[in-house]
């Protein structure tokens, strides 16, 4: 338990989140028309939002489905590309942030 909780720690909460949110939309079904949206611009009625589709977009990438994803939006690619170098950006400064901890102390 010890060693789950070292490996946690090592990882930062924004890395975190990224990760929990890239899992979400690994077990999302993209063909499935959602009723739901976080969307703050849907949410006031709004009909065009940029960001709107994101989401989606990865989903489908997930599930092998590019032509999907481009017209779900074309920056998914993207997108995801730029979400995973954050993940492993935050994941290698905690670690050489540590690493400068060790050799100063």
């Amino acid at each position: 338990m010890k060693a789950i909780k070292k490996y946690v720690k090592a990882v930062p909460l924004e890395a975190w989140m990224w990760i929990g949110a890239l899992l979400y939309l690994v077990f999302v079904n993209p063909y499935k028309t959602q009723s739901f949206t976080f969307c703050p611009f849907h949410n006031m009625g709004i009909e065009h939002c940029p960001g709107c589709g994101l989401g989606r977009s990865i989903s489908f990438i997930y599930h092998g489905d590019i032509i999907h994803s481009f017209g779900a939006h074309p920056l998914g690619i993207f997108a995801l590309i730029v979400i995973i170098y954050r993940i492993i950006d935050l994941i290698r400064n905690k670690y050489q942030t540590k690493q400068g901890e060790v050799k100063n102390a």
